[in-house]
Parts: structure tokens; C-alpha cells; sequence
């Protein structure tokens, strides 16, 4: 499968319109396309009505315009350059595939346990998805996204009359920016929704510890105590001495296989699970230090392990603090 293909979609979502180019669709979802589109999330839109030029790499952008080519005996889109002239672009280019939103707020609702109907709260940014028994009793859960000034408000109205209902987000991000206005627990599914469209499912530990943290758990269950801040800050310790191994072992596997091969290979980052297990922690654990505001470098070194050009320079240069 193509590296984190449901990530790619819920980023896109962020983004208006949510639509992917079909050299973006190839290269984030690469061979799994055809299965978001028959899972309902991916439809295919109209094409593209403008095109980059490829012939001088000057990245100019022009609008299409079709003319009839004689030997082909059909319309063929074209650009005109301005410096390579008139350029023709291939059909295949142009293909563009949106993120229907119904579509992804069933695919959560339906891989989180959520009972349903969605229904649309405020237009094309906050949605009831249903209630899903979490922690122990029902709970009315929303999505928001493309957090903004001009909708914000309207949004935070809705959820102020329903201060114990989940908000759930595309992304780390947008779950960072919404925390901020809000005073619902606030769950980015770029963390707790697991990758491959085959195995896809909530973590519902990481949920039930949003939960516990905002005071929401079930009494009956008790309530969990409240970690103290220095062991937080050792747990991140902890994970950034191991991201810094694997980091290491990746940058002597990527030179091996370059020396072998003349090509240098990425060795797969470790799951969340994993790389928890190698800490000794759980896969809560390693959410909330990944998601915790003092752990900049762990979420450096994080996104590193995903780039082959960091991994074979760790150590040589200091990443570049954009990666964060």
C-alpha cells in the first residue's frame, strides 16, 4: 500500500477544495486509489481546466484550449507557453479526484463504531456524526474541519451547547487550533485512526484518555489520576532516544543498500505501536507526548524517519526545524 494513504486524505480535507491532482493521487495514494474510490470517500471530478508546462520546466500555468489535431481526428487540450509555444497536454494529466465528504464521515462512522445518521450542523464545516459508546456511555460525537475566522465562530456556538459531545478533526494541526476556542475534547484522527484502508479502526485507549483528561470518564469507572508533568517530559525523553536509533540504523541501511544497489532505500518508520512497545510504553502514551507542546524535536525526528534526504544526513546537519 501507498505510505499512510488515510493521513494524505484527511490532510487534503483540510484544504478547499479537497481535491487531489492526478500526479498528487499517484504519488500519496499510488496503487490504492481505486480502492477509496470504491470505499465511497474518492469520486472522480470534472478535469482540470489549466496545466503547468512541462517542456521548459518554467512552471508556467496556463488554461487549456482544445483544438482538433488531424492525425489523432479529435480535440486535444493544448496550452500556449510563452516560451515553448504551443504545448500539448496529455488527457491523463488532467484527471482530478475530490474527497466526498458524506463519504469520509461514513468511512469514521463506520470504522469508529459511531451510530449515525451524520446530519450537517453548519454548512460544509461541522457535522453530528451519531453517538458511539466510549469510556464506559454514549456520546454524542461532531467533526469539524478547515478551522477559520469565518466560520469559527459559528462552530464554537454550536459546541458550546454541547460541552460534553467529542470534537473530532482531520489533523494534529487543526485539532491544536481548534483546542484553543473550544473547551470540547478535541481528537485529531491523523493520530488515532490507523493507516491501511483494510485494518482501519480507531484507538480507542488514546480516545478514553482524551476523555479522562477533560474530566469526562464515567464515575463509575473512576477517574484516572492525573500524570505529573515530569513523568510526561520522560516519556518523550525516552521516545526521542529511540526515534534517534532508528534514525541511525536507517541512515547505515539507507548507505548499504546505496552501495549495494546504487539506489538508497528508506527503512520504514516504526508504527506508533511499536515504537511504544520498544519504550515500554503504551500507544496512548506515545500519542499524547507526540501531541504534548513541549515535544518539538520528538515530532522533528518523527517526520524525519518519513525523508529519505534526513535520514542520510542525520547526524551531518541539523534538521531543518520546518519539518515540525
Amino acid at each position: 500500500m501507498a505510505p499512510e494513504p488515510i493521513r494524505h486524505i484527511l490532510r487534503r480535507f483540510e484544504l478547499e477544495p479537497p481535491v487531489f491532482f492526478a500526479e498528487e493521487a499517484r504519488r500519496c495514494l499510488g496503487t490504492d486509489l481505486s480502492l477509496w474510490k470504491e470505499s465511497g470517500v474518492l469520486k472522480e471530478a470534472s478535469p482540470a481546466t489549466s496545466a503547468a508546462c512541462r517542456e521548459c520546466g518554467s512552471g508556467n500555468v496556463r488554461r487549456l484550449e482544445y483544438f482538433t489535431d488531424p492525425a489523432r481526428g479529435r480535440r486535444e487540450p493544448y496550452i500556449p507557453c510563452p516560451d515553448c509555444g504551443l504545448v500539448r497536454i496529455e488527457l491523463e494529466r488532467l484527471r482530478r479526484w475530490q474527497i466526498d465528504t458524506w463519504g469520509l464521515l461514513s468511512f469514521i462512522s463506520d470504522h469508529g463504531n459511531v451510530r449515525g445518521p451524520a446530519t450537517e450542523v453548519v454548512r460544509g464545516r461541522l457535522w453530528r456524526l451519531g453517538t458511539a459508546n466510549w469510556a464506559g456511555r454514549p456520546r454524542e460525537v461532531y467533526f469539524a474541519r478547515r478551522y477559520g475566522s469565518e466560520t469559527c465562530r459559528a462552530v464554537v456556538a454550536q459546541m458550546r451547547r454541547r460541552p460534553k459531545s467529542l470534537l473530532l478533526m482531520p489533523t494534529t494541526d487543526g485539532a491544536r487550533r481548534w483546542a484553543g476556542v473550544t473547551t470540547n475534547p478535541v481528537i485529531a484522527l491523523d493520530s488515532s485512526l490507523t493507516a491501511e484502508l483494510g485494518s482501519v479502526g480507531l484507538d480507542l485507549s488514546y480516545i478514553e484518555a482524551c476523555l479522562a483528561d477533560a474530566g469526562l470518564t464515567d464515575p463509575r469507572r473512576g477517574r484516572k489520576p492525573v500524570r505529573k508533568r515530569g513523568e510526561r517530559a520522560a516519556k518523550i525523553e525516552l521516545l526521542e532516544s529511540e526515534m534517534g536509533k532508528h534514525l541511525r540504523a536507517a541512515q547505515h541501511h539507507a548507505q548499504s543498500t546505496q552501495e549495494l544497489g546504487g539506489t538508497p532505500k528508506l527503512l520504514p518508520r516504526p508504527r506508533q505501536k511499536e515504537l511504544a512497545k520498544r519504550t515500554g510504553l503504551t500507544k496512548s502514551d506515545f500519542s499524547r507526548c507526540l501531541n504534548d507542546a513541549s515535544a518539538k524535536w520528538l515530532r522533528v525526528l518523527w517526520e524525519a524517519a518519513t525523508d529519505l534526504d534526513q535520514v542520510m544526513s542525520y547526524g551531518a546537519k541539523p534538521i531543518p526545524k520546518a519539518a515540525t
